[in-house]
């Protein structure tokens, strides 16, 4: 834990912020509990507490005191987070809104400083979710900002508002685990029979033996493996890397036009490990028909580019590509 006192006290210094600073962060709601001063007061006790005892922690190289601010659920997703990578507050003063959700409530845009990534990848926000009385129930890495409200911005219905603000926290649930290498969180989001689909780029060599190199063609080799191979794989990986971070931009959701429990997100992965580093495009076909508990019913991964072009989106899977039948469905 020596690097990491080292890390925050070059941080500090390098930026002129005093240790006090570091250590005491401020939370104050400007929107979204108008007429519940207690829950306010709650909420912003709360997290400021949690904030400052993770800064506390990577000062004193040890693991944050927070178990009066958190359900159980979100102490698990804590100590899984904190074993791949302790993470402090850079900031002294947050203002942020509360909004609120089916289940509870939920602040976003929290900045931290994931300690075990890169120095390029190490600023990033979390989304904390809140029980009615105001404990943290959850924690989670945030998708941008802006393609947040975009996604909002392009619901239809009511209901199709709701899904949406499920599926975000969905697919910051998922792309946390592998942050947090959670397993157990991965297989219960996909379908048992879940179709997953990876590709790979392979060069044809020429068929003549007096063919230039530099015609040589790349092409996709698509590879479909079950959901037991896909988390046998991803255990493998786990285990090999001490930090995995995992970013999803360009962010897009489409409802099915006539199954309406059904829609398709499509997004760009960026991988970064200890050992293995790439950049592509994720396709997941989630089904609504339980509302409570959506499920994955089909993903793929395909490479950023060929040839040396990224990809049009045309040529990236999407709800179009797949001949869905209610028995695919229904598990």
């Amino acid at each position: 834990m020596k690097k990491l006192f080292l890390v925050i006290i070059s941080w500090v210094i390098s930026t002129g912020c005093l240790y006090a600073q570091l250590e005491t962060t401020g939370v104050e709601i400007t929107d979204g509990l108008e007429g519940n001063a207690q829950l306010k007061a709650s909420i912003e006790q709360n997290l400021s507490n949690f904030l400052v005892a993770c800064n506390s922690a990577v000062m004193n190289g040890s693991k944050p005191n927070v178990k009066k601010v958190l359900t159980s659920d979100a102490q698990k997703l804590l100590n899984e987070m904190w074993k791949t990578s302790p993470m402090s507050c850079p900031v002294s003063k947050i203002e942020e809104i509360c909004l609120q959700t089916s289940t509870g409530y939920q602040v976003r845009n929290v900045p931290v400083v994931m300690l075990e990534a890169d120095e390029e990848e190490q600023d990033q926000e979390l989304v904390f979710t809140f029980t009615p009385t105001g404990l943290i129930d959850g924690i989670s890495i945030s998708i941008d900002e802006n393609k947040y409200k975009e996604i909002m911005d392009e619901h239809e219905s009511v209901e199709d508002l709701y899904r949406r603000q499920v599926i975000v926290d969905f697919v910051e649930n998922y792309r946390t685990s592998y942050n947090r290498k959670d397993l157990k969180y991965i297989e219960s989001v996909f379908s048992d029979n879940a179709l997953i689909i990876t590709g790979k780029v392979i060069r044809e060599k020429p068929k003549s033996d007096y063919a230039l190199q530099s015609l040589s063609r790349e092409r996709i080799v698509y590879q479909k493996r079950t959901k037991k191979e896909y988390v046998e794989n991803l255990k493998r990986v786990f285990a090999g890397n001490k930090y995995i971070n995992v970013q999803f931009d360009d962010v897009e959701v489409i409802q099915h036009p006539k199954l309406t429990d059904i829609y398709g997100v499509t997004l760009k992965q960026e991988w970064n490990s200890d050992r293995y580093r790439d950049v592509g495009f994720v396709f997941l076909m989630i089904d609504f028909q339980d509302e409570l508990n959506p499920l994955i019913q089909v993903r793929t991964w395909q490479p950023e580019k060929l040839e040396g072009r990224v990809l049009t989106r045309d040529e990236v899977f999407s709800l179009g590509d797949f001949d869905i039948v209610r028995s695919l469905v229904n598990d």
